[in-house]
């Protein structure tokens, strides 16, 4: 088994979050042609700067003790992807086009109703994934709600917090009544689901493939730059997730 590390909670500059299709190419010597096939799976890729100055100044030192707790790099880390498009939209439009449960408590007692009663933040979105699109109501009426890349999640029934997640492929605006299709590059489960989640957050397991160096100048900040490479569960014995922080 090998152990997962939750990335630490560092303020990050700049990210990245892509993804690498394999492919194998030959050229044949009597014609010139160029042939080209997939092999492989897909994996993401991606990339996080970190400040050393961010989380009061503790930016540096949680960077230190991750590459500790990657132990060379025998170990992994989970991520979760970072806005594609501008991470300002991103904040802009989430309490429109997403929510999320909310629990009820008096101080650290939690508050019990006399039956089942959900709340959310937020705007609840429901939808019906059919092909590879999904057709979304609910939402604020005239309004660009999704932009290509950002991530849509299912829930299928109100009260889950998890479910599958597919990437849009092209812009989506709602029409007067707050109905939209959003396009998707691959399809979600068919089927209604009680809750969708426009511009969620995927996460994956990674590999570091480059352990940062930093020197630390003097008067700046200075930056930890982290590149990852996807790893999938069957490539070893097993993830056990660990939270260090």
């Amino acid at each position: 088994m090998v152990n997962v590390i939750a990335f630490p909670p560092v303020g990050v500059t700049g990210t990245m979050w892509t993804v690498a299709a394999p492919v194998q190419r030959s050229q044949s010597l009597v014609t010139g042609r160029r042939y080209v096939s997939r092999w492989g799976r897909d994996r993401r890729e991606a990339m996080v700067n970190v400040s050393a100055l961010s989380r009061s100044r503790s930016g540096a030192g949680y960077s230190e003790m991750l590459i500790r707790h990657l132990d060379g790099g025998a170990n992994l880390v989970r991520l979760n992807s970072y806005p594609i498009n501008w991470h300002l939209d991103q904040m802009r439009l989430e309490a429109q086009r997403s929510s999320q449960p909310l629990a009820w408590q008096a101080g650290d007692d939690p508050l019990a109703w006399s039956g089942p009663l959900l709340w959310f933040t937020g705007t609840v979105v429901a939808g019906t994934a059919s092909g590879s699109q999904i057709a979304v109501t609910g939402l604020p009426p005239n309004t660009l709600i999704c932009r290509p890349g950002d991530f849509v999640r299912g829930l299928v029934a109100l009260s889950d917090t998890d479910g599958p997640i597919a990437q849009a492929t092209a812009e989506a605006t709602t029409d007067a009544t707050g109905a939209a299709v959003i396009r998707l590059i691959d399809p979600l489960p068919a089927g209604t689901y009680a809750r969708v989640n426009i511009g969620a957050s995927e996460s994956r397991v990674f590999e570091v493939t480059d352990i940062p160096q930093s020197a630390q100048g003097l008067g700046a900040n200075w930056f930890y730059q982290w590149s990852f490479r996807e790893v999938f569960a069957d490539e070893t014995d097993g993830f056990v997730e660990v939270n260090p922080w």
